[in-house]
């Protein structure tokens, strides 16, 4: 029996004929099915035979007229054949079925152009921007219109526009470098300038964050006035372990933040920030300039419902990441009788057994990659969605645009983003007690759900391996105990590092295990050590493994040291399901407070520090007393199934209670306010 199902698998494992055989016998059985018709439709336009794609997206339109998505991918099938005219004329049909989609008036607009009207293309595409005011291909293309009318000055605003918003978009780059020509020097300054900016980027995004300190350094010296750009290039000093000025540079950006200037970025500053209040400034700052509320996007108020709350989780994580290992069993144990869940992906598919179980968990798993912000908050209005809930917050790879253009009537930050996002249209923040206590409300622009244990969920199914290779074959020494700390190396501080090597002094025998990161961080850690006394082979380099074979690693761990002010997150929930102990500093924020959440979850908030001084006598009187550390591992072990921090089907009952309640007062009319469960 045929089965389009199968159909797009094989078309995804790169057996085109195969898959279309089985289409075929779809639409044998049911000619007009609309779905085999469109899959058919998409592997002929991405295989270039664009003739037969136009006459499948035709008929498509003619069984679904009302479908403007149909009508736009016939019009970009026909502007590859050539067919402009007939191209303008479907894109004015989508328009008139959704005048709010910017994607279409943007390929209007190039059609536009193509057909040598550039009056209107430069409507167009300004109807474009109007609408996703973040769209920065529009903004490119405007740019090309302006420049065909003659229009330099505002050509060059929108080509620096779009760069602004996307700096990897290369196009506007040639552009914009054409427009300014050699005569004007400033602006060729200015290019030179986004040139070295968009190198540095680049990279920080293959971690040579090293190498990228000069760039940031030489645009800093020169007096380049660009965004973040000190925040920036601290963040890169971090991620090498390079802690020169640290204490200076940390104070003059918290004064930055504080003074309302755009210093750093939300998702750099809290890494070492001590305060909420500052963080909420950073947040709002970043908002403003990136993602401000769009105009005219609000939902109107729906009628309560009697069937299913439908829930919707977007990230860009949905693959092999710590994101996905805390939140597939929530998403497994959700009441469908209650509950239609969604997950939507903007990030890859690296076709891991994870993605492969994500998507089986949700009734609907979806991949919006190429859909733009706008589009996809279109998409979630229009399935009816009424609690969109973001995973990524302000973190890297996030698309917060999407919930700028409220995508749904309540909008919850949940998981991914250890504070406030400082935005008006986000409603909700899922919390506990521990990372955000009562009076530090007032430093978060969403109301706080409370969940009575801890807000992080955990997966009650994921891997317990007994057994680890030998030590030796992870580079320990057969004997000595073993402090570790497996978190992103760029958590690490001067003052927490100091108080490691105050406890490998103090210990004979011990070393300190950490997870590798950049050549240049793990070499600055080693001269740090060794100016502190300390032999270079007693610190050790993890490498990144499979997440079954690290978990297996933490059997040769003695105890988990902390970091702070950010905490480890789902790295501390890793060690206390494999039964090694987490020793904490409580901190003053949502990221340096997780620990100690996970902690009260697993009954152990006596290794909860209130200061570095009393860290360091805490593990120097476990590593002295075995009896004690023993007592510890056993407490682990023996919880593991009945802590409230793996007990997966309760914790998805408190969030569901929570969902239910949040979506009653929206329903009854009542504004959001704290909720405690």
């Amino acid at each position: 029996m045929a089965d389009l199902s199968r159909a797009m698998v094989l078309w995804q494992r790169g057996e085109r004929h195969a898959a279309e055989r089985e289409i075929a016998s779809v639409l044998l059985a049911s000619p007009d099915d609309p779905a085999a018709l469109r899959s058919l439709a998409e592997i002929c336009s991405s295989t270039g035979r664009t003739a037969q794609a136009v006459g499948l997206w035709r008929r498509l339109s003619e069984i679904r007229p009302t479908d403007a998505g149909i009508l736009r991918q016939l019009a970009q099938v026909l502007l590859a054949d050539h067919a402009i005219a007939e191209a303008i004329e479907a894109l004015r049909a989508a328009i008139a079925l959704d005048p709010g989609s910017a994607r279409a008036h943007n390929n209007l607009g190039l059609a536009q152009l193509r057909s040598g009207d550039i009056a209107g293309a430069a409507a167009s595409l300004e109807q474009a921007v109007a609408i996703d005011s973040a769209y920065a291909l529009g903004h490119m293309n405007l740019g090309l219109a302006r420049q065909e009318r003659g229009q330099s000055g505002d050509a060059r605003a929108s080509f620096e526009r779009a760069l602004q918003l996307d700096p990897h978009l290369s196009q506007a780059r040639i552009h914009l470098s054409n427009l300014l020509g050699a005569t004007d020097a400033a602006a060729a300054h200015r290019e030179r300038e986004r040139a070295l900016e968009s190198h540095a980027i680049n990279l920080m995004t293959v971690r040579r964050h090293d190498k990228a300190i000069a760039i940031w350094t030489q645009l800093i010296d020169g007096g380049a006035q660009i965004p973040y750009l000190e925040g920036t290039r601290f963040h890169c000093r971090l991620h090498s372990c390079d802690w020169s000025q640290y204490e200076a540079t940390a104070r003059t950006l918290a004064n930055g933040v504080l003074a309302a200037e755009r210093v750093d970025l939300p998702f750099s500053f809290f890494v070492h920030s001590h305060s909420a209040k500052a963080q909420l400034e950073c947040a709002r700052i970043f908002i403003a300039d990136r993602h401000p509320a769009a105009p005219d996007r609000a939902v109107s108020a729906l009628q309560p419902v009697s069937g299913r709350i439908k829930v919707a989780y977007l990230s860009f994580d949905f693959h092999e990441h710590a994101t996905a290992y805390l939140i597939a069993g929530l998403f497994e144990c959700h009441d469908r009788t209650r509950f239609e869940v969604t997950a939507l992906s903007y990030g890859e598919d690296d076709r891991s057994s994870m993605r492969a179980r994500l998507e089986r968990s949700v009734e609907r798993f979806i991949d919006v990659r190429h859909l733009t912000d706008c589009e996809v908050a279109d998409f979630l209005r229009n399935q009816g969605v009424q609690i969109a809930i973001d995973l990524k917050g302000l973190t890297g790879g996030a698309r917060t645009g999407i919930f700028a253009r409220r995508a749904a009537p309540l909008q919850i930050n949940f998981l991914g983003y250890p504070g406030t996002m400082g935005a008006g249209y986000i409603d909700y923040i899922v919390a506990d007690p521990h990372v955000i206590p009562g009076r530090d409300q007032a430093h978060y622009a969403e109301k706080v759900i409370y969940l009575p244990q801890c807000y992080q969920p955990n997966d009650a199914q994921r891997s317990l391996p007994t057994k680890a290779a030998p030590r030796a074959e992870l580079g320990l020494p057969g004997r000595g105990f073993v402090f570790c700390c497996f978190n992103n190396l760029y958590k690490i501080t001067p003052d927490i590092f100091a108080a490691w090597m105050i406890l490998l002094r103090e210990v004979e025998g011990s070393l300190l295990w950490l997870l590798e990161g950049n050549p240049a961080a793990m070499r600055n850690l080693r001269s740090r050590a060794a100016a502190d006394g300390i032999k270079a082979e007693r610190i050790v380099f993890a490498t990144h493994i499979a997440l079954a074979e690290h978990l297996a690693r933490y059997r040769h761990a003695d105890l988990f040291l902390d970091t702070a002010p950010c905490n480890a997150h789902t790295t501390a929930s890793d060690a206390l399901w494999m039964g090694v102990p987490v020793l904490t500093v409580t901190g003053e924020t949502f990221a340096g407070r997780v620990a100690t959440s996970l902690l009260h979850a697993v009954g152990l908030s006596r290794l909860c520090t209130a200061s570095i001084s009393e860290y360091v006598a805490k593990a120097l009187h476990l590593a002295r007393t075995p009896s004690e550390l023993a007592s510890l591992k056993a407490h682990l072990e023996r919880g593991r199934d009945s802590f409230p921090l793996f007990d997966t089907v309760a914790y998805c009952r408190q969030l569901e209670k929570a969902y239910q309640e949040v979506w009653t007062r929206y329903s009854r009319g009542d504004t959001p306010c704290t909720l405690v469960l």
